[in-house]
């Protein structure tokens, strides 16, 4: 019983570490870092903006237009769109734009996202690599403000604020634009003081010193070019002013898909890079373990919670708790079926979602045990409003 007891309460301390205690402890570390640096004086380096497809005829003249009327100088910046095997108009669509500074790769079968950025990353000489996903659109800023802290040496990797758009009328995934707001927030919070969290896919800038090459049967192309910085000595930052927009799903169900690659992509970086979480690294290490590592974990630790529970239930405070976590899982059940209804109540539905998406990431762990056939990727199916 007492074993039950301490891996309960080593659970319970756990997930209160990485959503409470964590974010709090934060402010007990020195900024060591301004989080608006000078702009750079003199020339600007040169970018590239790689946009990975795969059938994205529904966004992608969108896409490039967005990034060729970037705040960024002309002679300076080029977009490259790798086509990953494309069967509709995609292809096409970038060819018909006629602009100097756009260039179409096109990839013969599937390489998966990661494998269309090793193409890209060999076809241009550019300073800074912008990784950036085919249905995010940016703010006209955001190149300059994630670009202008390369003038530190010291920065490896510039991660850029993500904000949700949530569809009309898709009232269930509405926590996803807050769950989005708290990030921008702990990871401003985590760069000021050193920290790593792991920039997104959705817009980051990599220094090209920084990129290693992502290794065959990549799964997730983000978090790992944060990886390598931290390791490389390099430090990472996070720009909330590079604004980066993307659309959500439009049911929780379409996210949970998602979300079950992402999780057996998270798993694998994990596996491959588990020496980042050595103390040697700090700050770092700390901020990376909480952040991202304990989030990774959450499923497990909530179902070794439970299950720990159900042995101790004649403590009665030991009881209390576990009709609690009754009813938690009660209040996820009804909020999966306020969702089939195309209902939402805040509270009941937040809590839906957030079990829903540590269950996807619970599958996903067995899916990255079992093994991912492939690493390509098809773009997130959405419903038609």
């Amino acid at each position: 019983m007492i074993a039950l007891r301490v891996i309960f309460w080593l659970c319970v301390a756990a997930m209160f570490h990485t959503y409470i205690f964590y974010p709090l402890s934060l402010r007990l570390f020195r900024r060591r870092f301004a989080q608006q640096p000078d702009l750079p004086g003199g020339d600007w380096p040169s970018v590239a903006i790689l946009i990975p497809a795969y059938n994205e005829e529904r966004v992608i003249a969108e896409k490039v237009q967005n990034a060729l009327a970037l705040d960024y100088e002309p002679n300076q910046l080029e977009i490259l769109v790798g086509s990953d095997g494309s069967t509709d108009r995609t292809n096409d669509i970038v060819r018909a734009i006629r602009d100097p500074r756009l260039r179409l790769v096109e990839l013969p079968g599937r390489s998966g996202k990661s494998g269309v950025y090793n193409r890209l990353v060999e076809a241009t000489r550019a300073d800074i690599l912008v990784f950036s996903d085919a249905n995010v659109m940016l703010d006209p800023a955001a190149l300059r403000m994630a670009v202008r802290h390369f003038a530190d040496p010291r920065v490896g990797v510039v991660g850029g604020g993500k904000y949700i758009v949530v569809p009309r009328g898709s009232e269930s995934v509405r926590g996803e634009a807050a769950y989005g707001r708290y990030e921008n927030w702990l990871r401003t919070r985590e760069s000021a003081v050193g920290g790593m969290s792991g920039a997104l896919g959705s817009f980051m800038a990599v220094r090209r010193d920084v990129y290693r090459g992502y290794s065959p049967g990549s799964i997730n192309d983000d978090t790992v070019p944060s990886i390598w910085a931290t390791l490389a000595g390099y430090r990472n930052v996070h720009e909330p002013a590079a604004k980066a927009f993307e659309e959500s799903g439009r049911t929780v169900a379409e996210e949970f898909r998602r979300r079950i690659r992402i999780g057996a992509g998270n798993f694998q970086t994990l596996f491959r890079y588990p020496r980042v979480i050595c103390p040697r690294y700090g700050i770092a290490a700390y901020t990376f373990f909480s952040h991202k590592v304990l989030r990774w974990k959450f499923p497990f630790l909530m179902l070794a919670a439970f299950v720990c529970n159900l042995f101790l239930l004649a403590d009665p405070f030991c009881r209390v708790l576990f009709i609690l976590q009754l009813a938690f899982y009660a209040a996820a059940l009804f909020g999966w079926f306020l969702d089939i209804a195309r209902a939402r109540l805040p509270l009941i539905s937040a809590i839906y979602h957030f079990t829903a998406l540590n269950l996807a990431l619970l599958i996903g762990f067995f899916v990255y045990l079992r093994g991912v056939s492939s690493s390509a990727w098809e773009p997130t199916p959405r419903e038609t409003p």
